[in-house]
């Protein structure tokens, strides 16, 4: 039945396909993406930041941290392809993550040249995230 078709029917049903599949998976990632925010904020305060890449090397990075700046955890999400998944990160930039300050990281990451602070600007912008969230916080108790 599909080989007596026309080409130009051939090819719409393709793009309608690939159309239809690129929606569930968006939906499917957006429903991971909540959850994970959901529970990476048990841990405490979250940063999250974004790398967006040409092709293949974009990232979400989210960053939890308690009160005081302890990181408590962080996920990532790299991958190719919808079916991509956040999973945990133990170290960056060759230091561990749960335990520090984020403070240490963000210093670390102020004397990146331009092009390291492009490579992982998913994490400048988490980490920065959570010192203004971490600022406002001090400034209401004060």
């Amino acid at each position: 039945m599909f080989s007596e078709l026309p080409v130009i029917s051939k090819v719409l049903f393709v793009i309608f396909a690939a159309f239809l599949l690129q929606a569930l998976g968006g939906y499917y990632q957006i429903k991971n993406y909540r959850k994970t925010v959901r529970e990476i904020h048990k841990l405490g305060n979250v940063g999250i930041g974004q790398k967006k890449g040409k092709f293949f090397n974009g990232n979400i990075v989210m960053i939890a941290a308690d009160g005081e700046g302890v990181i408590k955890g962080a996920m990532i999400l790299d991958g190719i392809s919808f079916l991509a998944k956040f999973h945990m990160v133990d170290e960056v930039f060759e230091k561990k993550l749960v335990g520090n300050s984020i403070y240490t990281f963000l210093e670390i990451t102020d004397g990146f040249d331009k092009k390291t602070r492009k490579k992982y600007l998913g994490w400048v912008r988490a980490l920065e995230a959570l010192r203004m969230r971490l600022d406002a916080d001090s400034e209401e108790e004060e």
